[in-house]
């Protein structure tokens, strides 16, 4: 069975400017999306991505996040994903209960330490290749530097 494809002219929600789509669906669906859908060109989908990446780079830089290295594709990417990482660990930290300030002020020192290695870390691939950590990873981290503390 082969597939039918379709092509569609579509304006751009930003600049206006007309461009071809080519969509695999049904007719009907494909006219449906066409009608339905934003759509931007590649050059106001690239502006808008680098003003995203500029804007999470300088709000990971104010949180003393170092600029990101490799190629300009992977570092917004990366950058996006150092943004939830952070806001994992943020997370963590905010929920964590502990008995009496000497808890806290040690567990304080830890995340500390934890958001130093990460700070380290400048090549978007490292980010990009560990996107999956989670909540877990972070907290199991972050008590192997509490006992190295203790």
């Amino acid at each position: 069975m082969s597939e039918e494809n379709f092509d569609y002219e579509v304006r751009c929600k930003t600049c206006f400017n007309k461009f071809i789509v080519q969509m695999y669906e049904s007719h009907d669906k494909c006219l449906w999306l066409v009608d339905n859908k934003d759509w931007y060109c590649d050059s106001c989908k690239k502006d808008y991505l680098d003003k995203k990446t500029a804007m999470l780079s300088k709000a990971n830089a104010s949180l003393g996040f170092p600029p990101l290295t490799g190629t300009q594709k992977r570092i917004a990417w990366a950058e996006k994903i150092r943004a939830e990482l952070i806001n994992k660990v943020n997370y963590l930290n905010s929920t964590l209960v502990h008995e009496n300030e000497d808890a806290k002020a040690l567990s304080d020192k830890a995340f500390l330490l934890f958001f130093q290695e990460w700070q380290k870390e400048t090549a978007a691939k490292w980010w990009v290749d560990n996107r999956a950590t989670n909540v877990r990873d972070i907290s199991i981290r972050i008590k192997e530097i509490t006992d190295t503390l203790l």
